[in-house]
């Protein structure tokens, strides 16, 4: 099957069998009301036990933390102190990531995006700009910087990005205590408190190895990086591979070196965030290249992983179906499936659904709003963040283009 065949739904050698629509979410057990009041009362204890500990570690350190609860504000002083932590809190957020970002750049990393909360920052075509993205599952922020395609691969650079945010957070405390020392305004008091608190809280925490919703902490990159050299590895070369895109080089096109062979197995790394990837990597290039067997092959690994996907990596995996659903498969129906689950990505995917809600509408005959649509992915494609991609998805366009024009 020729990937830039005409997209004829009609005409199919086989009607659609529905083994793509999108596989129920993996059960999850119920929790019983046992477990759910010994996590509270442990929560609670831990929480009691942290707060003892710091308010025992600012006695002894001199830190006035009772500024953060001013008695001459009443009852109100809980208010305060509370919007003096959430104020820090978010701040300590905001310097985390930018530590990420210069000690990436400082390693020779590439900036691709940074997101705090719900804002983005993220580098397309038409340069960097800003996006209201919505809530990120599992964290608070992110900083995405790659590796240059052409250089190998170094544990080194990755383990300085990684420990940015961690030295930025203890760097800031450190100067918000010795700001404490120099009899500061009694108005900035509570907030230096707050960002020491916030900063030691943040650096300690990020150095815990563990997994939230799909996402690393950085004491688990550290980890991997130390204890799974494969694994960091085979991460570096994906994000090399990214960064190969970034520059403008197609998925049909991308470094021989950095991708696994055809017939390499899929979830050989046992990491399902990276096994995916992986596999989407392997998706894009079929697709570009025009591999039905092996697209279906990487297709049909991103499908039986998606009850167990990560929020985070969910409307990834949906985008990337969605294409295969439409150039290869030809199913209308498994796309339009998938096309109602591309929501809530990590980087603007406008331009991708203006394209896919272009062609279900000419799938459906709806010729106007297909234009509408068409003009819509055209105008967003500058905002695609690898130019490689742009290539790829721009030829679409004007093949959609060009079976518009037929079917006025």
């Amino acid at each position: 099957m020729d990937a830039h065949a005409p997209l004829d739904f009609e005409n199919r050698s086989s009607p659609p069998d529905g083994d793509f629509l999108p596989l129920p979410d993996a059960p999850v057990a119920p929790t019983s009301a046992a477990r759910l009041v010994f996590g509270a009362l442990r929560g609670a204890a831990l929480g009691a036990g942290f707060g003892f500990a710091g308010i025992e570690a600012a006695e002894a350190w001199g830190i006035e933390w009772r500024a953060l609860f001013p008695e001459e504000a009443g009852f109100g002083r809980w208010v305060i102190g509370a919007a003096l932590l959430l104020l820090a809190f978010w701040l300590q957020v905001l310097l985390h990531e930018a530590g990420h970002a210069l000690a990436g750049l400082a390693g020779g990393l590439r900036p691709l995006a940074f997101g705090v909360g719900p804002v983005r920052l993220e580098r397309g075509g038409d340069g960097w700009r800003f996006r209201w993205g919505g809530g990120l599952s599992g964290i608070s922020g992110f900083a995405a910087l790659l590796p240059a395609a052409g250089r190998p691969p170094s544990r080194g650079a990755q383990a300085v990005y990684l420990l940015g945010g961690v030295v930025a957070n203890a760097l800031v405390a450190v100067v918000a205590l010795w700001a404490l020392a120099g009899s500061p305004p009694e108005a900035l008091r509570g907030l230096l408190v707050a960002l020491v608190v916030t900063g030691l809280f943040l650096a300690v925490v990020n150095l815990i190895p563990f997994r939230s919703q799909g996402w690393l902490s950085d004491g688990a990159g550290l980890w991997s990086l130390w204890r799974q050299p494969g694994l960091a590895f085979a991460s570096i070369t994906l994000q090399q591979v990214l960064q190969a895109s970034m520059d403008g080089v197609r998925p049909r096109d991308w470094p021989a070196e950095l991708l696994p062979a055809d017939d390499a197995p899929f979830g050989e790394y046992g990491d399902p965030l990276l096994d995916t990837a992986i596999a989407s990597m392997r998706l894009s290039r079929a697709l570009d290249v025009g591999q039905p067997e092996q697209a279906d092959a990487a297709a049909r690994y991103l499908h039986a992983a998606w009850p167990t996907a990560s929020p985070a990596a969910r409307p990834g995996l949906a985008v990337y179906l969605a294409v295969h659903c439409l150039l290869m498969r030809k199913d209308v129906v498994a796309l339009r499936a998938w096309r109602e689950r591309m929501v809530g990505g990590l980087l603007d995917m406008g331009c991708h659904e203006a394209w896919l809600d272009a062609e279900l509408a000419l799938a459906d005959g709806d010729i106007t709003v297909a234009r509408e649509a068409h003009a819509q992915a055209v105008a967003a494609l500058p905002r695609v963040h690898d130019a490689g991609t742009r290539i790829a998805v721009a030829e679409r366009l004007d093949d959609l283009a060009t079976r518009l024009a037929a079917a006025a």
